[in-house]
Parts: structure tokens; sequence; C-alpha cells
């Protein structure tokens, strides 16, 4: 039998875990479409008769689920195009690149990922995408300082790259240090004047972070022309907004319209949950959450390695009273993804747990949770 999970007895608390979650995923996964470049690779090759070079640059990919669902089948996809791409040239640098973005972004396998990456800047010397990479690497080992230096040396080479730019800024915003992310966040907003959403993002990393005063925000939200009413960044502002103010409602239509602007449907779903337990929702009250717990738990068994599903997995058994499944499901994801392993997405797994373990009223783990964060 289930046992059951306390009321919603510490709703003060929960807004201030979840703003992180709020936060539009680093832009590092966009930015290093080679994966799926490389799973074109061959086809492009043999097809069009481009040279290789030019292949790679040529296909377009999207691999903003990556982190969230790299299942076996799409790993064995990029291990192949991989293979492919060496046995056809071997040497060309580009190549080796895409291989280390490969086993970064896919196994998170860092030291053969440093391995390839160290192959490929011997003829990519002042590359900035080689030199984001090694950044994002560092950064995901908790080697912020010298992520900073890396993201600063790849400004350095290419001074208009806003990749680097803005990473640089998340970076300062990750360390609290909230004076250098408001002046990282500054050429920014110069090189993109007309990505207004910029200036609220800022306001809301920097000041609201450091003081707990959301004023800034709030105004540069206002600011924003009607033309920009579903920016998905500026949709997630207005989201952490609504979550401060307790205005349920709000937050549930921002949702619905974060949705609709293409966000990732798991990303949405979990907020959803949270949004259900923040407003006290009993748990047959929505059934469609348990058909969503279903579609993550099939996933999981599809893939046990992916602590994001798991966590997420965890958060509706909260919902459902499944209390010793959702705190076995959320300490198996930090298991998985500890800090360790990843100091960006890894306290955000962690607080998941806190989460958990506060709203199945076991505080004194909660606690302990988040002294060691």
């Amino acid at each position: 039998m289930n046992e059951k999970i306390a009321d919603p007895s510490i709703q003060n608390l929960i807004p201030l875990l979840i703003n992180h979650h709020s936060m539009k995923m680093s832009v590092e996964i966009d930015q290093f479409s080679y994966v799926k470049k490389l799973a074109m690779l061959t086809q492009l090759y043999l097809e069009l008769r481009l040279p290789l070079q030019n292949a790679l640059r040529a296909a377009e990919a999207d691999l903003s689920n990556w982190w969230f669902d790299a299942t076996p089948d799409r790993r064995a996809l990029g291990d192949a195009a991989v293979n492919n791409a060496l046995g056809l040239q071997p040497d060309l640098p580009e190549v080796h690149l895409a291989y280390a973005t490969h086993l970064y972004l896919a196994y998170r396998d860092y030291e053969r990922a440093r391995v390839q990456l160290a192959i490929a800047r011997r003829g990519l010397v002042n590359n900035a995408q080689a030199i984001l990479l090694e950044a994002f690497m560092d950064r995901r080992q908790g080697r912020f300082g010298r992520a900073i230096q890396e993201f600063n040396e790849a400004i350095t080479r290419d001074p208009a790259n806003t990749v680097a730019i803005t990473e640089l800024a998340h970076t300062f915003y990750n360390m609290r240090q909230f004076h250098a992310a408001e002046q990282a966040f500054d050429p920014l907003i110069e090189l993109l004047p007309e990505q207004l959403v910029i200036k609220a993002q800022k306001a809301w990393d920097v000041i609201f972070m450091e003081t707990g005063v959301d004023t800034a925000a709030r105004s540069a939200i206002a600011a924003l022309p009607a033309s920009m009413a579903n920016d998905s960044n500026a949709l997630w502002i207005r989201l952490d907004l609504a979550l401060n103010d307790r205005d349920w409602p709000q937050a549930g239509e921002l949702l619905d319209r974060i949705k609709a602007a293409g966000e990732d449907d798991d990303v949405v779903g979990y907020h959803l949950i949270l949004l259900a337990l923040l407003q006290g929702e009993q748990p047959g009250a929505n059934p469609s959450f348990a058909e969503k717990r279903e579609q993550w738990n099939r996933k999981v068994q599809k893939s046990p390695g992916n602590a994001y599903l798991l966590s997420h997995l965890a958060m509706a058994d909260v919902f459902l009273n499944k209390k010793e499944a959702t705190i076995a499901e959320a300490k198996r994801a930090v298991e998985i993804l500890p800090i360790s392993k990843d100091a960006v997405d890894g306290p955000e797994i962690a607080i998941n747990l806190a989460i958990v373990y506060a709203w199945t009223q076991e505080l004194d783990m909660a606690f302990e949770t988040f002294v060691n964060l």
C-alpha cells in the first residue's frame, strides 16, 4: 500500500527551489550540432559527392533533447556516423571535433572526448568551437575557473561569438559572481540589440538572484513589444514571476503557452505536476498526470541510465502518493548523475531529490540534501 504523502505545507519553500529549473537550458547543445551532422554525413557524401568538410558544415540538426533522451538507439546512430566519418577522412580535424562532441554529449565520457579534442585542436588551433567544447567539459567537471578562462579565450578569438559570451555570463551566475555576470551580459546586449529579452534575463539572473528584488525583471518584461509575447525565454521569466507571486492560474496559462511555443513536453510536464502539487491538487484530480507518469516510465525502461527522465518520474510519483517509489527513483537519479560527474546539471537532480524528501515529510533528509549542494 502506498504511504500517504503529506499535504503541501511547505509551499513557501518550493518556488525557491524551482527557479533554477525554470531557466532555459544552456545553449551549448544547440551550438554543438555535430553529432546529428555526422548522422547525415555518409549519405551527404555519397549522394552529393561533397567534400567531407562541406558536408559537416551543410547538414542541419537540432540536439535540444539530447541530454534528456540519449537513448541507446541514438547513441548507436552517433557511433555509426562517427565510424563512417573516420573511415572516410580519418585525419580531418572537424571529424575529431565531432567525435569529441559525440563522446561528450552522448556519453559524458570526458576523458575520451579530450583525447579526440586534442587531435582536433592540432588542426584547429584558434577555432572557437573547439575552445568552447573544452570549456563546456571543464565546467561540467567543476573546473569553473578554467572554464571561465576558456570562454574568455573563445571570445578573444571570436569577439562576436554570442554563445561564448552567453555561457560566460551563465558560468558567473552559477558561481554566484553576480557583478561579473552583469558585466558579461553587457556585450551580449550590445551585440544583439534586437533581442530585448536578454535585458530581462540579465535582470532576473543578476539582480533578482542576488537581491531577491524582482522590480527590474518585471520592468524589463513589461517593456517587451507585443511581438515578443510568446518568446520562450520571456515566457520562462514570466513563469518564475508568477510562481513567486503564487499566481497559480497565471502559471498554468504560461505553461500552456510555453508548450505551444515548442518547449520540450517532458520539461513542461514536470512543471505542470509541480504546479499541481503547489496548488494542493489530489492525486486523481488530473488523469493526464498518470498518463504522463507512464510515458516517463516507458522512457526510463528504455533508457534506465537517464537521470533526467528518472528524476521526472520521481516527481510524478510524488503527486501520485507513491512515496517509496518516488524516493527510490530520485535517489537513483542522483546516483546516476552526481554533482561529481556533472557540476552543471547534477545539482538540479539533487534539488529534485530534496523536493521529493520535503513533500514526503522527510524534512531532515531534505535539508541534509541542501546542505550538500
